[in-house]
């Protein structure tokens, strides 16, 4: 097996395989997330995001996860409108038309225990022509479905 390697013999195939096995709905919302908030949110960000809104006590098990990124405090930081393309732009307009609030404020993840984890979560920056909605999110606006 020189120069081939077997299948699913690497560790974070493992790791997603084995995610998806014992929690297949956070999977689920992980995928979801990942695909409304675009490229910017990477996996491991996404899973450790569901981890946080499903449950605060998860924290310990996140900040275990979460790799600190070398001259970058840990937080939500906001893109810039003007810089991304034209089609991001459209698709985003449309998810705020439909669903009024950007991914990560409809997870209902606190900044603050985003912070706590020690992630790096890039928030969008809203069109100039919307009204400026909040990043934090102190309170859930409705009450949560159990998964």
């Amino acid at each position: 097996m020189s120069g081939r390697r077997r299948r699913g013999r690497d560790p974070e195939t493992k790791l997603i395989t084995a995610r998806w096995l014992l929690a297949p709905r956070w999977q689920r919302r992980t995928r979801r997330l990942q695909a409304a908030h675009g490229p910017t949110l990477t996996y491991e960000v996404a899973w450790c995001l569901v981890a946080l809104a499903a449950d605060t006590d998860n924290l310990r098990y996140v900040r275990g996860r979460t790799r600190p990124v070398p001259g970058v405090p840990p937080g939500v930081m906001v893109d810039v409108w003007a810089q991304l393309s034209p089609p991001e732009q459209e698709r985003r307009r449309v998810w705020l038309t439909r669903h009024r609030r950007t991914p990560l404020h409809l997870l209902g993840v606190p900044e603050e225990l985003i912070e706590l984890a020690g992630l790096n979560v890039t928030e969008w920056a809203l069109p100039p022509d919307i009204a400026s909605i909040s990043l934090v999110v102190q309170q859930r606006s409705w009450p949560r479905r159990a998964d």
